[in-house]
């Protein structure tokens, strides 16, 4: 009986099962998981599998546990001709072991060997009382890490030839480091040389900062006091609600892609 449980199991590519005799009196037994990528999951993993999805939407969005406890409902209502939906269960108790037992300590693994192979990393810490009035020590740590540059290439090309956008319009890159990403810059220069003849438009690692400060030291020595006039005219409407309508008004008539709002100037970047 036992050998054809295996073999239902092993045909079923779900687990096989092996008693090993040590002694004349003890015996051991192992259990062997058998998993085929080029075979459909079970129907019971199936249901595992949508259960685990909505945890991880829940920590997502910030979901608190006892929206789960009616969710199975929902979902077989919504659902009626879905045998998943059907057997979907998951409650606030459920959905606290997944996330806690079941999530966490896969991705506490992920972070501790992404904290081990960054270059560096800063510590925060917070010491405070919770709700349940217990002493609390938060750790937070902050680190860069840095994505393959073949990745973020093959990311960026990718969604252009999904979505049909010609890369010879492609002017320059922006990012938020101009000491990172690099590689990035010169794989991407290259593919529009070899794909389209032409070339990254380059005034600098980082574009922004050089127009920027280009722009802010042309205005300095004209002495034309922009930052004073920006901030005059933002003060003048933002006084007066009056006005803010009389511009939205006249900015309706004149033209739609006119910015509605008068933003706030900053003279960082």
């Amino acid at each position: 009986m036992k050998n054809t449980n295996n073999l239902n199991a092993l045909k079923n590519n779900s687990q096989l099962t092996l008693s090993i005799s040590t002694t004349s009196s003890t015996s051991s037994t192992h259990t062997i998981q058998l998993v085929d990528s080029n075979k459909p999951l079970l129907f019971d993993d199936q249901v595992s599998q949508a259960e685990i999805l909505w945890a991880l939407k829940s920590v997502q969005n910030v979901f608190s546990y006892k929206n789960s406890d009616d969710i199975g409902k929902l979902f077989r209502t919504m659902f009626q001709d879905s045998k998943i939906a059907q057997k979907f269960s998951i409650q606030h108790s459920k959905i606290s072991y997944v996330i806690a037992h079941g999530l966490w300590p896969y991705f506490r693994d992920l972070l501790i060997k992404d904290i081990k192979n960054c270059e560096g990393f800063v510590l925060c810490f917070d010491e405070q009382t919770n709700n349940q009035n217990n002493k609390q020590l938060d750790l937070y740590f902050r680190y860069w890490n840095h994505a393959q540059a073949n990745v973020v290439v093959d990311g960026i090309l990718g969604a252009f030839r999904t979505d049909g956008i010609d890369i010879s319009k492609l002017l320059m890159l922006s990012r938020d480091n101009p000491n990172v990403n690099k590689t990035v810059d010169k794989m991407i220069n290259d593919a529009m040389k070899k794909k389209v003849n032409a070339e990254l438009l380059n005034i600098g690692t980082c574009n922004l900062h050089v127009i920027h400060n280009g722009f802010r030291a042309g205005t300095t020595e004209t002495i034309w006091h922009v930052e004073n006039f920006c901030m005059n005219i933002w003060s003048w409407f933002q006084k007066s609600p009056a006005r803010q309508e009389d511009f939205e008004n006249i900015a309706d008539e004149l033209n739609d892609v006119i910015e509605k709002p008068i933003l706030y100037f900053s003279s960082t970047r």
